[in-house]
């Protein structure tokens, strides 16, 4: 599964406030609902990198960002984008020239005891700079921040959307609408309808008027068939 977008979704019922949930969307537009586990899990962020010019850039690839009232993190498709953001940071001009006691106070100014946590974890000396470790032990930097931060996989929801391949009419008037749901084709009544697409379970954009609610098409997408 692909991610193409994502949205911060607000704590479950029951759950710590600052706990959000993360929204992942497909190309299908179809919603997938990470919530417990570890932040940077739900966020796709082993380096839990906060929104900012260089997390949200266009070649680190970020699809959106999720946080709480206090912090707000970049999230990533998958695993190793954020990864690959997270090495490239620490690689890079600004991060590079800096030992691993300054990056650690650069990284996590709130955390005094951050590089402390990377010398136990990685076994590297605080004083050298981070251009100065061999690809070996540049590897034991980078894990040690990321199981620093933690990577515990919580819950995922997945909610299929589904698209309306045709219609009824009766009098000029939609009566029945035909559902493509995992390859399978089904007919439901208009209220039925409407309903799904409350809950944002159908491709479609949902219409209020004083009436009530009607369904039309996506922008860019074809009209609904008529089918006798």
């Amino acid at each position: 599964m692909v991610f193409v977008k994502a949205k911060v979704g607000p704590a479950l019922i029951g759950h710590p406030k600052g706990e959000f949930t993360v929204h992942y969307f497909d190309e299908q537009g179809n919603l997938t609902i990470r919530s417990k586990g570890k932040r940077a899990w739900r966020c796709n962020n082993p380096g839990n990198l906060k929104v900012g010019k260089y997390s949200m850039s266009k070649s680190r690839r970020a699809i959106g960002s999720a946080g709480d009232s206090e912090d707000e993190y970049a999230v990533y498709p998958d695993y190793e984008t954020g990864h690959e953001a997270l090495v490239v940071m620490l690689k890079g001009s600004v991060y590079s020239p800096l030992t691993l006691k300054e990056a650690s106070l650069k990284y996590v100014s709130s955390d005094k005891n951050h590089i402390h946590k990377i010398v136990k974890f990685s076994g590297l000396d605080p004083n050298r700079t981070i251009k100065s470790l061999s690809g070996k032990e540049f590897e034991l930097y980078w894990k040690a921040i990321e199981q620093n931060e933690g990577w515990e996989v919580g819950n995922e929801d997945f909610i299929e959307k589904w698209i309306i391949s045709g219609v009824h009419k009766k009098r000029g008037i939609i009566t029945e609408y035909l559902i493509n749901r995992s390859g399978k084709s089904q007919w439901i009544v208009k209220l039925d309808a409407i309903e799904l697409a409350l809950q944002g379970k159908l491709h479609v954009v949902l219409v209020h008027h004083k009436d009530g609610y009607y369904l039309r098409p996506e922008h860019g997408s074809k009209p609904f068939e008529i089918i006798v």
